[in-house]
């Protein structure tokens, strides 16, 4: 019995995505076409691989006992082949092409454009192609080979789970509390509870934070009004119409005019991430434009740091 490699690293997309629509993207294949790499797999090696009694409607697919034991050893090869594409590589030398990064506003001036500045000092064959693209669509976008890098951001205590991707923790930013000029100084959060908020839209981080306040303390913290940008949201705080979180990032970008900042005490923060595609032929030149981001984060965080500490 001899076992098609190729088919084994479909089983593993198939076992890392948990299903064959995310593997589909993962590997830039149709979906029926991962479907008869599996039913082919399964002809080689004479073992189900699919728990078909699980299948129908939106379900994630399933596998077998055997099906696991054979994506693990799927697993291993994939991690093998992605270090001989490291070595290779490094024995070449060849540094070169461009890189797609993705990102929200914050992200772009403190983290991307420093980034860049670092590529184009280092490595002059490599070029950064940067693009502002909705988190929602950055997945599918990376899966779809149309961005190399995306930036994505988290509440720090939730755990990122992007289906097929790697991700590397750049920076978290903390938030602080904006509050209308006219407002009383808070001394905690829970002085803010009966007022009225701006927030996020459903499923944005700052929502998640702002539900994670309400939930551990039982004040309403009521969302009076909704923005989906920070400069939006702090132009509503100097209007006087509420109070919000926002992170360091933003308020570098944009101070506000009026608006109170206070830092409290428990208000958290949000995580950025650098989220790619493991398996990419690209590989060398987007590790080099990671490697300046993270550059880019430590010298952010250096700075902020000194900020902070003079206080």
């Amino acid at each position: 019995m001899r076992v098609d490699p190729n088919r084994l690293l479909v089983l593993d997309a198939v076992a890392t995505t948990g299903s064959v629509t995310g593997a589909a993207q993962q590997l830039n294949l149709v979906p029926s076409g991962v479907s008869q790499h599996l039913a082919a797999l399964e002809r080689e090696t004479g073992v189900s691989i699919v728990d078909r009694s699980q299948r129908g409607g939106q379900r994630a697919t399933r596998l077998t006992s055997a099906g696991k034991q054979l994506a693990a050893h799927a697993a291993r090869i994939r991690v093998s082949l992605e270090q001989v594409e490291v070595d290779i590589a490094l024995l070449t030398e060849a540094v070169q092409g461009q890189v797609t990064l993705a990102a929200f506003p914050t992200a772009l001036r403190h983290l991307v454009l420093p980034a860049r500045e670092h590529v184009m000092h280092t490595h002059e064959a490599v070029k950064v192609r940067i693009v502002q693209l909705d988190e929602s669509l950055a997945q599918s976008a990376l899966h779809a080979g149309d961005i190399d890098i995306a930036l994505v951001e988290r509440d720090a205590e939730e755990r990122l789970d992007g289906v097929g991707l790697a991700a590397e923790h750049l920076l978290d930013d903390r938030y602080q509390v904006a509050v209308p000029d006219t407002w009383a100084t808070p001394a905690k959060l829970t002085d803010l509870g009966h007022q009225p908020w701006i927030e996020g839209p459903p499923h944005s981080v700052t929502a998640a934070v702002l539900d994670r306040h309400r939930q551990a303390s039982g004040l309403p913290f009521a969302g009076a009004h909704s923005c989906l940008e920070y400069p939006a949201v702090l132009d509503l705080v100097d209007g006087g119409l509420g109070a919000a979180l926002v992170p360091d990032l933003a308020l570098r970008s944009h101070p506000p005019r009026r608006a109170k900042i206070t830092q409290l005490a428990g208000l958290g923060g949000r995580a950025i991430y650098a989220t790619y595609v493991r398996q990419r032929r690209e590989r060398r030149v987007v590790r080099t434009v990671l490697d300046c981001l993270q550059t880019a984060a430590a010298d952010h965080h250096g700075r902020a740091s000194v900020v902070h500490g003079g206080r």
